[in-house]
């Protein structure tokens, strides 16, 4: 390849949840006009995705049957492949993450990573009983969540497509397919945290996902909250559906609705205290009394039926 070749896009044109063939478009534009471009031109780079994109367009539509907003322009399989190995270089992902690595986001971090193991814990102490808890956390990243459930006991497992975090990762049993641990399988317990906005395919990678899952197995997702954005204009819009990465946009109705379509059942999730604070543990005991109450998120649990 070289710079003056344009990258190439796939279309997609029924909903990558339900199938539907009705779309309605929320904003287009190209990738080098307007906040798009001038946002991607600002972002962290190894190799610079901007020659390639000119006057490449990208249009962000919903489903008219089931809700759910998606790109319907995404990178072809080489060009995608470019994206995780040259654009997003290691360099460049460090540069990114610079602003958020924080002594107090890293501790909240490791907060909510405690939290969820101890939910899981809970969940699935009637399907695997006695056993160790066995856990598939598909785009792990560098592992620090990984890294956790190994603290615990847990027997855990990672898969990431990004070659720059599995050579940098922090945990040893992370790999590049689904089919280098579907030996490991069944789990107890799947998670996909900040994963689904990424995908093709979300619907067909987690019903590939779910066949490694045992009957009753729990199941946790986790992405941005794209309610209310319909196109954009500002940063914060960008950051939540990015054209070549958040290319699906979740809320918490749709991402119920295509768990329950994948057949999954929403599960309420345990209350656990993770803290040396009392006021927070008044606090979380009340959240999870009113919890009928408290308004849906998108980061939900479900079992497998």
């Amino acid at each position: 390849m070289n710079t003056t070749e344009s990258a190439e896009f796939v279309e997609r044109r029924a909903c990558i949840s339900c199938q539907g063939a009705s779309l309605r478009e929320l904003a287009a534009g190209k990738f080098d006009e307007g906040a798009v471009g001038a946002f991607i031109a600002a972002d962290p780079w190894g190799e610079d995705p901007t020659p390639f994109l000119r006057g490449r367009p990208w249009s962000y539509v919903a489903c008219r049957d089931c809700g759910l907003a998606f790109h319907r322009y995404i990178l072809a399989p080489e060009w995608n492949e470019r994206r995780f190995s040259r654009w997003m270089s290691q360099e460049a992902i460090e540069v990114f993450e610079k602003e958020y690595r924080t002594p107090a986001n890293e501790f909240a971090t490791a907060t909510d990573y405690t939290a969820h193991v101890l939910r899981i814990e809970r969940l699935t102490r009637e399907l695997r009983g006695p056993d160790r808890v066995r856990l598939l956390d598909f785009g792990c990243g560098y592992g620090g969540f990984l890294a956790m459930c190994a603290l615990y006991g847990f027997d855990a497992y990672g898969v990431d497509r990004s070659s720059a975090k599995r050579d940098n990762n922090r945990y040893s049993k992370v790999f590049a397919e689904i089919e280098d641990v579907a030996a490991m399988a069944p789990f107890h317990a799947l998670t996909l945290f900040e994963v689904l906005e990424h995908l093709d395919d979300p619907h067909g990678l987690v019903q590939r996902l779910s066949e490694l899952l045992a009957p009753g197995g729990v199941l946790v997702l986790e992405t941005p909250d794209c309610s209310g954005v319909h196109g954009i204009e500002t940063i914060e819009e960008y950051r939540k559906i990015h054209p070549l990465e958040h290319i699906n946009g979740f809320t918490p109705e749709t991402m119920a609705r295509f768990a329950e379509r994948l057949g999954f059942e929403p599960v309420a999730r345990p209350t656990v205290y993770v803290t040396n604070d009392l006021e927070r543990v008044a606090k979380t005991a009340a959240k999870g009394l009113l919890s009928p109450l408290v308004t849906p998120t998108t980061q939900q649990y479900f079992r497998k039926r």
